[in-house]
């Protein structure tokens, strides 16, 4: 009876174990891939091109917001969206100093004029003021106007804290 006890729970440790080896191994190839500048697509890819350049207007979005360029931030925009985002993120920018990094990109739809990306995204506090530390899952739509994509909607999902 405890032979097979101690068997069970040797084995339960074991799992807890090399869950937590891979999680740990998931965690240093984000890590690396970061620091390399590396995010691959991935997805439902119908055009590469296209993902390549939604995939570019997104890092330039968050190199601008961790620079706190507002004017390259607001041009990767949609133009109706420009001037409220604009009053929205120098306030933000004011406030706080924040490294945002792309850890993931994944193509959901996509049509010819709109891509649908679902992202993960780290946002760490760099400055003096209170901001939790994160990584987020960002559902962004892009549109294509004029033959460029532009960031049309963002909607933030399943935050986890760090």
């Amino acid at each position: 009876m405890y032979k097979k006890m101690f068997i069970a729970v040797a084995g339960l440790l074991f799992l807890i174990f090399v869950l937590n080896y891979f999680n740990k191994a998931n965690e240093l190839s984000d890590s690396i891939n970061q620091e390399a500048g590396q995010v691959e697509i991935t997805g439902k890819i119908e055009n590469k091109d296209d993902a390549l350049a939604a995939l570019k207007v997104l890092e330039t979005n968050l190199q601008a917001a961790t620079d706190e360029d507002i004017d390259l931030y607001v041009s990767t925009l949609v133009p109706s969206a420009r001037d409220a985002t604009q009053k929205e993120m120098s306030a933000f920018f004011e406030e706080y100093d924040v490294e945002h990094t792309l850890l993931e990109f994944k193509v959901t739809k996509e049509d010819g004029t709109r891509i649908q990306v679902q992202a993960r995204q780290k946002t760490v506090n760099k400055g003096k003021n209170k901001y939790r530390n994160h990584i987020t899952v960002a559902n962004h739509t892009f549109v294509k106007m004029d033959g460029e994509w532009f960031l049309e909607e963002t909607a933030m999902s399943d935050t986890q804290f760090i």
